[in-house]
């Protein structure tokens, strides 16, 4: 009887499984900013000054992207009348991808590459499956 019973209990977990979304694996605000720091790099941005920054524009567990992490990148620099934006990027938590969001350019360095496949390694994300995200948000460009 008891075999039977743990039987039983083991197919209902698994059928139970089987309704149940698993939560998808993705990549950390640190690690997402990283990614953004080398685009940034390749881009000209002065990093290293202190005039300049990039900001999460991701305010209180709401994102300012749905499905992505978001950044700001500019500098105030004492001689400007106005702070030089240098764009919002978002990249995939999944994927890792980063994209400029005024024109949807999807950075494809050989570094940024690198550590993509790496991400997706982790992530178990392919980029056909990235197509749904990037279409929510109306950048269609394939990679």
């Amino acid at each position: 009887m008891v075999a039977v019973s743990q039987l039983i209990a083991v197919v209902l977990m698994l059928l139970a499984a089987g309704t149940v979304e698993a939560q998808e694996a993705t990549i950390g605000v640190t690690e997402a900013k990283s990614l953004v720091d080398i685009v940034l790099r390749h881009q000209g941005f002065p990093i290293s000054s202190r005039h300049c920054k990039i900001a999460s524009l991701d305010k209180e567990g709401q994102p300012f992207l749905a499905d992505y992490y978001s950044f700001g990148a500019s500098c105030d620099f004492p001689n400007t009348a106005a702070t030089s934006s240098w764009g919002i990027y978002f990249v995939s938590p999944r994927t890792g991808d980063v994209e400029e969001m005024d024109q949807c350019n999807l950075f494809q360095y050989p570094e940024l590459r690198q550590l993509q496949k790496q991400i997706m390694l982790r992530t178990h994300a392919i980029e056909a499956g990235e197509i749904k995200y990037r279409e929510k948000i109306g950048c269609t460009k394939a990679k």
